[in-house]
């Protein structure tokens, strides 16, 4: 939950925002820490400088001077409202947590005691030195932690506030929902005027029906500009706290619809009215929109909107009309059946749209002949300057991952050739003439289902469907040289397309980048103290002896009842092939290398758990590379609904991981909420070879995670193996390629940051990826 305008810019800016009224009382000709003012003084500010130096933080230049001149009493709200902010990542809350001096305690223990005290706790509620528990004290953070580097926050401009929220806006790719929170109430800073300019930038429709709604709900003003009836239609159904399913149509009917006002539905209508050819859209969800104007008909003028009055007419009436998409699907089955000319003008039609063209190109491909390779190439050449880079990229990851299969396919292939060759060398002439035959057969035969599951045990095809993740069979399969002609035809029409931005002159890019990913979509993903994307990599300190994971939560309140709530931690271990080998949890406590602190199943005060990994050396010379952070509510309860799942990674000396302070907030170095609406999530993989987290972000099937008491079940573990593939292996376009990219069509790379008008400096904890600026201007 957003409590402040400072916790987005701590999350996107690393910055704290000073009121402008506040600003203007400062006295720039008064000396430091001035007795006759009203300011803090010297002991106070070197308090609150200790606080935030124990989480991790400190002040730049600019920021210590005006929190020094501010008035005390604003600046005190001021520091206490931005502690806040950090200690829903870094703090301990003075939560419960099983063995109050863990690890020492669980180290020293027997197998059996470790066990028994847990049956105790799930039968009784039974915690050791409960009673000797802290009484709840003012949080000061903690001394910081030996391998901690602070952080500078810097001062956040009104400037920097009014381009966060521009940049959110315009941003190109599906939003997570902590990121369109923040874009409704950023947008409260600024008129119905100021916004309607602003709207003019959006490009994503969840962004605009997002916003459109908060508008429409707290400032009775409907924002954005609508281009299909279907964007009013979702606009609809998220006022109306329900989902638009567009993969099952027969289904929208059991929409439950809000009941609308007078003058919101007239907003609604007028937007609708002014969007032309309305009816094809209509069609396609006749029976919601059937359903909506019936339940409406007594609301709705009619007479005052002539393009839905057309549609309302037509779509009570008989009628048979196929949409273009209908069309499209129908010929895109039978397309070897059509001779060039057939072709041609189906390509000619297909292409207007665009985008769905080039989502469905490699389908094309697929289903078409070789002689009709051409025809369709050349259409995805003519409609690439109307697509949006955001799909390109899309269609450019996926050949390079269909390009990188083939590759593995031919290695496979010669694997198997040189083995019957080793096999057969000393064999008869004849046998040898058969293994030469079989040689020749096994570098010309198709892709059979063998070969198929190989390569899929190298990576397979993963997608995210809804905000979980799931394994789809292969269905694309076209020869290396194709691939390689289309993927150097994407990136062509992605460089054409850049060319059309303003131009940029000279640009540095820090090394840094290569190790962050390309992120299409920041759906379902959960909100991280810094911007980061999917499958990016960072290194952890060689220095760390100990990694300790740790989660925290509270009970539900609800009125005057406290609910329930059970999260549990877990690590899971996989060899470098990514099988699994172990894991700990509440039901597998005791493993070499790793501590748990013991499970709780209740926090009517806040609880925490935590598992650390130490041995580091012992464990990289052991079968285990991979270790991964997984988090499950125990008892049904989705992270969204339960609002106060907090997680992250501490790297400790062994000295600091065996002191009686759990939980280093400075030592904090990846911290996050989990608020996505799901039951189970994984996190961060740690990869020991190479002393990296890997940024996964990961939700859990449903369905597949709630058997077995919440056990790791095989199907799970079969999941996860194939998930933990594909983040690895899969090929993946790097931050720096895209900025490389933008260079080219749009300026000059240079490589010294002396000779740059625009630096995209090294990432560390003062310079956190600027990830919105870069989905909104360069993607």
């Amino acid at each position: 939950m957003i409590k402040s305008i400072n916790n987005i810019t701590l999350r996107h800016l690393n910055g704290i925002y000073i009121q402008k009224d506040e600003l203007k009382k400062i006295d720039n000709n008064r000396n430091f820490f001035d007795e006759n003012r009203n300011t803090l003084s010297v002991s106070e500010f070197a308090t609150i400088v200790k606080k935030f130096q124990g989480f991790g933080y400190t002040f730049e230049k600019d920021l210590a001077y005006i929190i020094s001149r501010l008035d005390r009493e604003y600046a005190i709200l001021l520091c206490e409202e931005v502690l806040e902010n950090i200690k829903e990542f870094k703090s301990d809350k003075n939560y419960t947590i099983f063995y109050k001096n863990f690890p020492n305690e669980v180290i020293n223990m027997e197998t059996a005691d470790i066990y028994l005290n847990q049956i105790l706790h799930y039968w009784f509620g039974y915690l050791p030195h409960e009673k000797n528990e802290n009484p709840e004290k003012e949080d000061l953070g903690s001394e910081p932690a030996e391998l901690f580097t602070l952080s500078h926050l810097k001062f956040a401009k009104d400037q920097e506030i009014e381009t966060l929220f521009v940049n959110l806006l315009s941003s190109n790719i599906t939003l997570s929902q902590q990121y369109l929170d923040d874009v409704c109430f950023l947008s409260d800073g600024f008129s119905d005027e100021e916004l309607e300019q602003y709207c003019d930038n959006i490009q994503m429709k969840e962004t605009l029906t997002t916003l459109a709604s908060y508008t429409l709900k707290h400032r009775n003003f409907l924002a954005g500009n609508f281009n299909t009836a279907t964007d009013i239609l979702r606009l609809i159904t998220k006022i109306s706290n329900d989902k638009l399913n567009e993969n099952n149509i027969l289904n929208t009917k059991h929409i439950h619809f809000k009941y609308f006002n007078r003058t919101e539905l007239n907003l609604i209508m007028e937007k609708l009215d002014s969007i032309s050819n309305i009816l094809p859209d209509i069609k396609r969800y006749r029976k919601v929109w059937h359903k909506f104007f019936i339940f409406y008909a007594k609301k709705i003028n009619l007479k005052k909107y002539k393009n839905i009055r057309k549609a309302v007419d037509i779509l009570f009436g008989e009628f048979s009309f196929e949409t273009e998409k209908g069309y499209f699907n129908k010929m895109s089955v039978n397309i070897q059946n059509l001779n060039n000319d057939e072709l041609k003008i189906f390509i000619t039609k297909f292409s207007k749209y665009s985008g769905d063209y080039v989502r469905n190109v490699l389908s094309l491909l697929n289903n078409a002949s070789k002689t009709q390779y051409e025809i369709i190439t050349n259409g995805l050449k003519n409609c690439m300057k109307d697509v949006n880079n955001r799909i390109l990229f899309q269609l450019y990851d996926r050949i390079l991952n269909l390009l990188e299969k083939e590759n593995l396919k031919n290695i496979v292939k010669k694997q198997e050739i040189s083995e019957e060759k080793n096999k057969n060398f000393f064999k008869i002439r004849n046998i040898f003439r058969s293994t030469i035959n079989k040689e020749e057969n096994l570098e010309n035969k198709e892709i059979e289902n063998n070969e198929i599951e190989q390569e899929n045990e190298i990576i397979p095809r993963i997608v995210n469907s809804k905000g979980t993740w799931r394994k789809l069979d292969e269905t694309v399969f076209l020869n290396e040289n194709l691939l390689k002609f289309l993927l150097e035809t994407v990136k062509n029409g992605i460089l054409e397309n850049l060319k059309l931005k303003n131009p940029l002159e000279k640009v540095f890019i820090d090394e840094s980048y290569k190790n962050i990913t390309v992120t299409t979509s920041e759906k379902d993903s959960n909100i991280s103290l810094k911007p980061m994307t999917r499958g990016s990599r960072f290194s952890f300190n060689n220095d760390a002896e100990v990694l300790r994971f740790f989660v925290g939560w509270k009970n539900i309140k609800e009125k005057r009842n406290d609910i329930r709530v059970d999260i549990d931690l877990s690590v899971i271990c996989f060899d470098e092939n990514f099988k699994f080998l172990k894991t700990v949890a509440y039901y597998n406590q005791v493993e070499p290398n790793f501590v748990f602190s013991g499970d709780i199943t209740n926090a009517p005060n806040g609880a925490l758990e935590f598992i650390d990994v130490y041995n580091l050396e012992k464990l990289k010379n052991s079968d285990t590379r991979y270790v991964l952070m997984e988090i499950r509510s125990y008892n049904g309860f989705s992270f969204e609904e339960i609002g106060s799942v907090y997680a992250g990674v501490l790297e400790l000396t062994k000295k600091e991981a065996m002191s009686d302070k759990n939980l280093y907030s400075s030592a904090v170095t990846q911290g996050f909420q989990i608020l996505s609406n799901t039951r189970t999530t994984n996190t961060i993989l740690i990869d020991f070879e190479k002393n990296e987290y890997i940024w996964i972000d990961m939700n859990m099937p449903v369905s597949e995670n709630f058997s077995s008491n919440n056990y790791l079940n095989q199907t799970d573990i079969a999941h996860l193996e194939d998930v933990l593939k594909y983040f690895v292996n899969k090929k993946y376009v790097t931050m720096y390629e895209l900025l490389q990219l933008n260079a080219i069509a749009r300026g000059t790379q240079v490589f010294e940051k002396e000779n740059a008008n625009i630096i995209f400096d090294k990432l560390d904890n003062d310079n956190p990826l600027p990830l919105n600026d870069i989905l909104a201007n360069y993607f």
